[in-house]
């Protein structure tokens, strides 16, 4: 028999059960296509290069509208803002087995969709930045955080395996019909919350003015600063790994299109990523920035270690390791993030900072691990990535990050960990 959440928890709000389910359901398309995409356009170019330039241009679209995208949740109905998005997103991973079924599929259409897709989904996340607070209260913050990662890493954990089996069958652009599913389920999901995702706000001023007034309160607060600029190495040097990966597996663990095991190396990274997510209560009583900082670290040992072996085992438990540490330290700069940031700043504050990571580094590093794979090899790609990691770590180490104390109070602590 299922026990009845308690009254005071978030699984006992309705509403929060549909925000949650409707993270999930998109997130699984996220991941078929994020596995999908790659394996595409290889299996169309057999270039790392153009495999890297495919990963590099979804992060690009948070670079170029992160702070506008922000800026415009900040003015106006974030729920509106989700569904808006998810329609149409729905519609342009649509063309991607459209084009495919009157052989018309091109490298550029999937280049151009990954690019389109991010771009609208920027505008989705900026909303829900702003909006996750106003739903759950920031006492739960925390905890809503580490729910829905929690959950969505299950299903990055079995979806990549099943996705690499299924490549082996069906042709990877078929797959862009589930992600297009995925987004109108999310919209109708969003659509049917009852409670506000947008709390008071007033109204003033041009959009360009609150744009500066975020990247202005994000730049006079050290620590955020700092801690902005280290998710900016992680996401580069995640994004060289990552957008290598199939490269990598091909060229150095002889792992080819159609082997489990590439699904197998996806699915390890995520895997670590849910043990991640499940040492929430363990973790909870230090602060999230410590978090971030020690996971960092971790990050850089291991991504220092995975050009190496040439046993896909061994690059296995490696890579399970990384994405452990990895979403340990992202779910904390988030948390770190959304805890500071006053209500008419969240979706300004927290977008400008994706907008460094995913939007600058995310893209740069894929970039450059292609480039660099393209001249060398995948392996020293990913190891240019931990070189770049292990400079801005040692630099944060040493920063005002450290001043702050490693344990919380007992009552935050308590407060945080409440639901």
């Amino acid at each position: 028999m299922l026990r009845r959440p308690a009254p005071d928890s978030l699984w006992a709000d309705s509403n929060w059960r549909r925000y949650w389910l409707s993270r999930v359901i998109s997130y699984i398309g996220g991941t078929i296509t994020y596995v999908a995409a790659p394996i595409l356009v290889y299996s169309l170019t057999h270039s790392a290069l153009l495999t890297g330039v495919t990963t590099a241009t979804e992060g690009l679209p948070y670079l170029l509208f992160g702070l506008y995208a922000g800026a415009i949740a900040d003015r106006i109905d974030r729920r509106r803002m989700m569904v808006s998005s998810d329609f149409i997103n729905a519609f342009v991973l649509a063309t991607v087995p459209i084009a495919e079924m009157m052989g018309r599929l091109t490298v550029l259409h999937v280049i151009v969709v990954g690019f389109v897709s991010m771009s609208v989904w920027v505008f989705y996340d900026a909303a829900n930045f702003g909006a996750v607070p106003t739903l759950v209260g920031k006492s739960r913050i925390s905890a809503a955080n580490s729910a829905v990662w929690g959950s969505t890493q299950v299903f990055d954990v079995v979806m990549p395996g099943i996705v690499g089996v299924v490549v082996a069958f069906i042709y990877p652009a078929t797959l862009y019909w589930v992600n297009a599913f995925t987004f109108l389920a999310s919209a109708f999901l969003v659509r049917s919350i009852t409670a506000s995702l947008s709390g008071a706000r007033e109204v003033s001023g041009s959009v360009r003015d609150d744009v500066f007034t975020g990247v202005k309160w994000l730049w006079s607060h050290p620590s955020l600063r700092t801690l902005t600029l280290v998710g900016t190495a992680t996401s580069f040097a995640m994004s060289a790994l990552m957008g290598q990966l199939v490269p990598f597996a091909d060229q150095h663990l002889g792992i080819h299109q159609g082997d489990p095991r590439l699904g197998a190396l996806f699915a390890v990274f995520s895997f670590g990523g849910l043990f991640g997510t499940l040492s929430h209560p363990y973790v909870k009583k230090y602060s999230p920035a410590r978090i971030s900082l020690v996971a960092t670290s971790v990050e850089v040992v291991v991504l220092l270690l995975i050009p190496w072996p040439t046993n896909w085992l061994v690059t296995c438990v490696l890579t399970f390791v990384f994405g452990f540490a990895n979403i340990l330290a992202v779910v904390n700069v988030i948390n770190f993030r959304q805890e500071e940031t006053p209500e008419e700043l969240q979706s300004r504050i927290n977008t400008s900072g994706r907008m460094l990571s995913w939007g600058g580094g995310g893209p740069i590093g894929a970039l450059t691990g292609g480039i660099v794979a393209h001249y060398y090899s995948p392996a020293v790609g990913v190891f240019v990535g931990a070189l770049v990691l292990a400079v801005s770590t040692i630099l944060a180490w040493n920063s005002s990050l450290r001043l702050i104390p490693a344990l919380r109070s007992e009552a935050t602590a308590e407060a945080l960990g409440a639901a």
